[in-house]
């Protein structure tokens, strides 16, 4: 069993919020059993479709910051080119991977932790050569980026992927309006059953 305070916290907090669902349930519970025509209204008030079309149209734009880029490509490319420097100096040179290591093996196992850090250095250090090659080229000869970013920059819509996920699925609300009772009578022995066992775990 956990002593420290702030699980106990969240442990009681899930224990009430589920508590509150398992009479919540005992409500809707009654509700099918005895009254399942009114099902209908609750499901009018309660189902109400929002639809994400019109948050996906104004996410799914392309926004180009390319002009920027070359206008100011002076600044730009020396910004790149000292972050590239300044990555090389510190995973190249001034990276105590055996300081690290004493800092990070209480929390994962040192043949993991080894493999990761050599990972993250020969990472990094590659990113650093890749960075220092675009930022020269941004400052010295941005024109010869133009090939590559034209081919790079190829905009993929994901408006028909979100499309698909945009539909409304009622099988379930359908499916209890036609055995109404019969799920009223399952989900009031669930929740019954819920409420107390949560109620003994709180007292």
């Amino acid at each position: 069993m956990t002593t420290n305070p702030a699980d106990i916290f969240l442990w009681r907090a899930l224990a009430i919020f589920l508590l509150i669902g398992a009479v919540l349930g005992v409500a809707l519970a009654l509700l099918l059993i005895f009254k399942p025509h009114l099902l209908g209204r609750v499901n009018r008030v309660a189902n109400r479709w929002v639809s994400t079309r019109h948050i996906g149209q104004v996410l799914d734009r392309s926004i180009s910051i390319e002009h920027w880029f070359y206008q100011h490509h002076r600044v730009t490319g020396i910004a790149v080119v000292l972050g590239a420097i300044y990555m090389f100096i510190y995973f190249g040179i001034l990276f105590d991977k055996a300081t690290m290591l004493q800092r990070l093996s209480s929390r994962v196992p040192a043949k993991l932790l080894d493999g990761l850090l050599d990972a993250l250095v020969l990472s990094a250090l590659i990113g650093a050569a890749v960075a220092l090659l675009a930022g020269l080229f941004l400052w010295l000869r941005p024109s010869l980026l133009r090939g590559i970013e034209a081919g790079a920059n190829q905009w993929v819509s994901t408006r028909r992927a979100t499309e698909v996920l945009d539909v409304s699925h009622d099988q379930v609300d359908r499916f209890v309006a036609r055995h109404a009772q019969r799920v009223g009578w399952l989900l009031l022995l669930g929740s019954i059953y819920l409420f107390f066992v949560l109620f003994r775990l709180l007292a």
